[in-house]
């Protein structure tokens, strides 16, 4: 058997311990739509902090400084907050856009509408730090081996709430993600953002962290209260080197409101 050079093999364990994260694209489709055409983000993943490329939007979320960056690459505008400054002007922005929505709607519809509206961005933001929390019951279903996704070979996981099926997960057992970045502390962080609405997502939940440790979900499909399967699912995820730099506001923006980086377009 031939010996490998002490060198080479130096240059091999530096390479690997050099790369500490992880570049994940995702692509997002309903049932009924081709995925070819979908709509792609991208994400960073490196210890405590996490990046989401779309479109011209970037975010990033230091979780250990509980730090928000938003950026946009179009306008170069960005927004840079804690989530107590992230909730006090998501709350009145957003709340301006509603009242823009109900601009030349008859009057005898409007407060219906309003009332609707203000149901969504109290489910996502609400005004209260002391909301109560609704009490979900998760049970996760492994379903043994599933189909292969982008190469990776999956376990399937069925999720019910109540009794009643949520969602369908594959996870890829090679992707050992939940090792290079910190999903517990990431679902603290968002509940910061929503005030303690996300702790009742299944995502915010011990079920959930057992399974990111067995792998990461390539694929998921959620069926929603519009009758639609929404489908996730995971392109490429490919180990790389990641540093501070990678998560840092670029040189040259200015700041702005949510409004002007473009966090709502689409709202």
């Amino acid at each position: 058997m031939k010996r490998i050079p002490l060198l080479l093999l130096v240059t091999i364990a530096m390479q690997t311990l050099a790369q500490n994260g992880w570049q994940i694209k995702t692509r997002f489709y309903n049932e009924f739509e081709n995925p070819a055409n979908a709509r792609i983000e991208e994400v960073f993943l490196q210890g405590n902090y996490m990046k989401m490329v779309a479109s011209d939007v970037i975010t990033i979320f230091d979780v250990s400084n509980s730090e928000i960056t938003y950026y946009n690459t179009g306008n170069q505008t960005y927004w840079k907050g804690n989530p107590e400054r992230f909730n006090v002007e998501v709350r009145a922005e957003l709340e301006v856009m509603i009242e823009d929505k109900l601009n030349g709607i008859e009057a005898d519809q409007k407060d219906a509408m309003r009332q609707v509206y203000y149901e969504m961005l109290n489910a996502s933001f609400p005004e209260s730090l002391d909301t109560d929390i609704e009490q979900r019951d998760f049970n996760v279903q492994n379903s043994g081996n599933g189909e292969k996704v982008s190469g990776y070979n999956t376990i399937v996981y069925n999720i019910y709430e109540g009794g009643m099926p949520l969602e369908t997960i594959w996870v890829a057992p090679e992707l050992q993600i939940a090792k290079d970045f910190d999903f517990v502390s990431l679902s603290h962080f968002l509940n910061q953002l929503a005030r303690g609405a996300y702790a009742a997502s299944f995502e915010s939940s011990q079920e959930y962290f057992d399974m990111i440790r067995v792998g990461y979900p390539v694929k998921i499909e959620m069926t929603k209260s519009d009758g639609y399967t929404y489908v996730s699912e995971v392109v490429e995820a490919t180990k790389v080197s990641l540093s501070v730099t990678d998560f840092s506001l670029p040189k040259g923006y200015t700041p702005g409101t949510l409004s002007d980086v473009g966090v709502w377009n689409g709202f």
